[in-house]
């Protein structure tokens, strides 16, 4: 039986429609955003989110353009907003501003000041 494969939100990889996680790029929620901080849905245009009042727009700190916070690359610049866990049992990727792994919860040092490197990053 043929099945249909939807484009992930974050890398654009065409995966299967019942997939909870892009096995190309690990997003847990391929087919919608989710807050980076308290991983509650959100949606593109949304200016808080409802479940920890986190604003939902930030400035890229490579290029200080303002960008979406449910995406993991810049809006203006398409670099990489991610970092990885450095808890060596968890290294999950987390979103850049975050203070602490929302998988671990383990700190992330300097809030997640040293970015992944990736396609489109410096």
């Amino acid at each position: 039986m043929a099945t249909y494969k939807q484009p992930c939100n974050q890398c654009g990889e065409l995966i299967d429609r019942d997939s909870r996680v892009c096995p190309k790029c690990a997003t847990k929620n391929p087919y919608g955003f989710s807050c980076p901080k308290c991983l509650r849905t959100i949606a593109r245009g949304d200016l808080a989110c409802a479940g920890c009042g986190k604003t939902l727009t930030v400035a890229c700190p490579l290029c200080n353009g303002q960008t979406f916070v449910g995406s993991s690359r810049c809006d203006a610049c398409g670099r990489s907003l991610m970092v990885m866990c450095e808890n060596k049992k968890c290294g999950v990727p987390q979103y850049f501003d975050n203070t602490k792994c929302t998988a671990c919860g383990k700190a992330v040092k300097d809030g997640g000041k040293k970015l992944m490197k990736g396609k489109g990053s410096a």
